[in-house]
């Protein structure tokens, strides 16, 4: 049986290194027997994921600026085994939207500028057909941009080149906008380097140094920095990636490539100082903060993802860069922060955010993430977990479907939930939802930049199993003398 293969193993040691323990942080306020209650099951949660090696990074839970579980998990840099602290920097990739939001309106509140200004006002040497694309519509994601990280090779080359902002909006010039600007909605990282460089040329500063001055050092804010891949920055975890089963360092950025869209680096500790410096209005007006939570009709403020969550309000903004993915949800209603900050790119940072925020309120978790039917398509094939064992991987309808093969017939097939579009939980088609230690089955794929998939890593109860993508024709030769069938696949 594929479980039982998994958590008999003997040499599965050798594959991967043990992940390191959690280290917690100091304790906040004293809390009573439900705060308590709650940290032992956030642990048994957080455990579950960092055992599997799926986790790395560190989670805070806080309650009107005070922890009630702070942890971090897995290791800061591999090449050390230096562990990760709930002090440890990492990179926060697009939940720097909101600060460079922040920055805007700052300017907005100085009467430096307007949001409804078109922002060739500022910057002239914008084509022509950008000419009605306003500075709120750069902020909402409905001016029509075009995502320069989506440009062919921009992962391998494009984003290794250092350019000024405007220099990397410059690469789109000759692009067509996906829509007439004010009249969609697209997700665009190219919007936000354009308002990095309207800052910069609005103040004569450079973007760094007026985010610092006019909102990191405002809101007390003394580990947010930029993340330049080459500054000396002092408890820095490193990005890792999986190619082919193995861990990797992740693929270099150029330090000015992300810019306003995703340049940042904090801490646990910050983001929650961040929230209760935002909303207390040591940063920016009480016209302001509104005017960044309004939902403009896309789901989307300026600079947050505005939504609900359990029945409750939802401001939110997730993060993904070159080695890291994090996520911070703000529950405004109730005072509660959670951010998950995770230093490889398989963490599953949302669902864990979510899952967190269920166990808190008491509710059922409702993680809600979807992956397309494209992306699960990539996934299909077959991963060589053992010198006589593949993994299949099928997909029946909005779902992958794994199944262990080569050590005999009747292996059970296990339908994969996706905990993020890499990230999947196992659930056999009797309905046990393997998520309690004692039967976590959890797959994880090794992706190329293009989207292309490498490798898988399965973890059951502290078993772990890696392996590189093979095809049909070596799946077949593995399997040969141990099993006669194969299910459809590439």
């Amino acid at each position: 049986m594929f479980l039982r293969v998994l958590a008999c193993a003997c040499a599965l040691s050798l594959l991967l290194a043990a992940p390191a323990a959690a280290q917690e942080g100091p304790p906040g306020a004293a809390i009573g027997g439900e705060a308590e209650a709650f940290a032992r099951k956030a642990a048994a949660l957080m455990d579950s994921h960092a055992e599997g090696g799926v986790f790395s990074g560190a989670v805070i839970v806080a309650r009107d600026g005070i922890p009630v579980f702070r942890r971090a998990y897995g290791l800061a840099n591999r090449e050390w085994a230096v562990p990760n602290t709930p002090d440890t920097l990492f990179r926060i990739g697009s939940i720097t939207k909101q600060f460079t939001a922040a920055a805007i309106l700052k300017l907005a509140e100085a009467g430096s500028l307007s949001l409804d200004d078109p922002a060739i006002r500022y910057l002239p040497e914008l084509p022509p057909a950008w000419a009605a694309m306003t500075i709120r519509m750069l902020l909402n994601h409905s001016s029509g941009l075009p995502n320069v990280t989506a440009l062919p090779g921009y992962a391998t080359q494009l984003g290794r080149l250092e350019r000024a902002p405007m220099e990397t909006v410059a690469l789109l010039y000759r692009e067509d906008l996906l829509f007439p600007p004010g009249t969609g909605h697209e997700y665009s990282n190219t919007g936000y380097i354009l308002l990095a460089g309207l800052i910069e040329r609005v103040t004569g500063q450079s973007f760094a140094r007026y985010l610092t001055d006019a909102v990191l050092a405002p809101a007390g804010l003394s580990s947010t920095r930029d993340a330049d891949p080459g500054a000396i920055l002092p408890r820095r975890a490193t990005g890792y990636r999986r190619e082919a089963g193995e861990w990797r360092q992740a693929l270099p950025l150029a330090a000015s490539a992300p810019s306003g869209a995703g340049m940042l680096a904090s801490t646990l500790d910050d983001l929650v100082a961040w929230d209760r410096a935002l909303f207390s209005g040591r940063v920016l007006s009480d016209e302001s903060r509104r005017a960044m939570v309004t939902d403009y009709g896309h789901g989307y403020g300026l600079g947050w993802y505005i939504g609900t969550a359990y029945g409750r309000r939802l401001w939110s903004h997730g993060g993904f860069i070159s080695g890291f993915s994090a996520i911070k949800d703000s529950y405004p209603d109730l005072g509660l922060t959670i951010v998950v900050l995770g230093n490889t790119e398989i963490v599953p940072a949302q669902a864990l955010s979510r899952q967190l925020a269920a166990l808190y309120l008491g509710e059922p978790a409702r993680t809600e993430i979807s992956v397309g039917r494209a992306v699960l398509d990539r996934y299909v094939g077959f991963y060589r977990t053992g010198p006589r064992s593949v993994l299949g991987i099928t997909r029946d309808g909005d779902r992958l479907i794994a199944q262990g093969l080569g050590q005999g017939s009747g292996e059970p097939r296990i339908s994969l939930t996706p905990e993020s579009d890499r990230a999947f939980v196992g659930q056999d088609f009797v309905g046990q939802d393997f998520v309690a230690r004692d039967g976590a089955i959890r797959v994880a794929f090794d992706i190329e930049p293009d989207g292309r998939p490498t490798g898988v890593m399965i973890h059951r109860d502290g078993i772990e199993r890696a392996g590189p993508r093979i095809d049909r024709s070596v799946a077949r030769r593995i399997t040969a003398r141990r099993f006669t069938r194969l299910p459809p696949g590439r």
